[in-house]
């Protein structure tokens, strides 16, 4: 578990936050019904580029994409097809990192293309978005890892949402990905953590309107609800500062 305490690291970490959040907001807004795959991936490579970052998801395992794109019942992790395009109602959920002076961020957004949902619809994407904003309201109480990821569960329950068991974020940093894990059950983390001062990890609450269990699709990538049912999450990278916490990619 690496803690990021010199300056100069974390300078890098707030650019690569600044990078992540104006990619993710550039793909939002061209994410319209209609707009291919591929056109949000080269939009991701670009702006990246012009920020003088790598793509660090290409890194990933043979990912070899700038973005993740799951879309309706896919949970996370989509790859960006060629041949697929957004359709009018679709619940969309686009991730992207980025990579300053090798320090990493990353984040996720959530959001429905073209008509909202109708109003009987358990609201997914407020429920997932709730769950960073409440963290954040009580990260100066915060003294554990594993108080925070209590609020995952409590505010899924106050949203009518289930929690994709299995999933979550992890400590990121000079690593995309490194210790500690940060399950979305606060039940799957076997040890006290505490939340100490440049401690930097992806909050990553993954909801669905049905099943807690997940499968993967045949591309190998895609984790999809069980059942068929919506799902949502968002991502957010957080800094425990001696103030409470920081989000890097608001």
């Amino acid at each position: 578990m690496g803690l990021l305490k010199n300056q100069s690291d974390l300078r890098a970490l707030r650019q690569a936050g600044k990078i992540t959040h104006t990619v993710l907001a550039a793909l939002q807004a061209h994410a319209q019904p209609g707009t291919p795959l591929a056109k949000l991936e080269r939009l991701a490579n670009q702006l990246l580029a012009q920020h003088r970052s790598t793509a660090p998801f290409k890194s990933f395992n043979g990912f070899n994409h700038a973005i993740c794109v799951s879309i309706n019942d896919e949970i996370v992790n989509g790859p960006p097809s060629r041949q697929r395009e957004l359709q009018p109602g679709d619940l969309v959920s686009i991730a992207t990192a980025a990579e300053h002076r090798n320090i990493h961020a990353k984040a996720a957004r959530s959001f429905w293309v073209g008509p909202p949902p109708q109003p009987d619809v358990p609201d997914l994407v407020g429920g997932a978005t709730a769950v960073i904003q409440r963290v954040m309201a009580a990260g100066p109480s915060l003294k554990t890892l594993n108080e925070l990821l209590a609020i995952i569960p409590q505010t899924a329950q106050d949203y009518g949402l289930s929690v994709i068991a299995g999933l979550g974020g992890s400590g990121i940093g000079k690593q995309l990905h490194q210790a500690p894990e940060v399950p979305n059950d606060p039940a799957d983390l076997e040890t006290v953590i505490p939340l100490s001062p440049g401690l930097c990890f992806t909050l990553m609450p993954m909801v669905s309107l049905g099943s807690t269990r997940f499968k993967v699709a045949d591309d190998g990538w895609t984790f999809l609800t069980e059942d068929g049912s919506l799902a949502a999450h968002v991502a957010d990278t957080l800094l425990v500062t001696e103030h409470g916490l920081d989000n890097i990619t608001a």
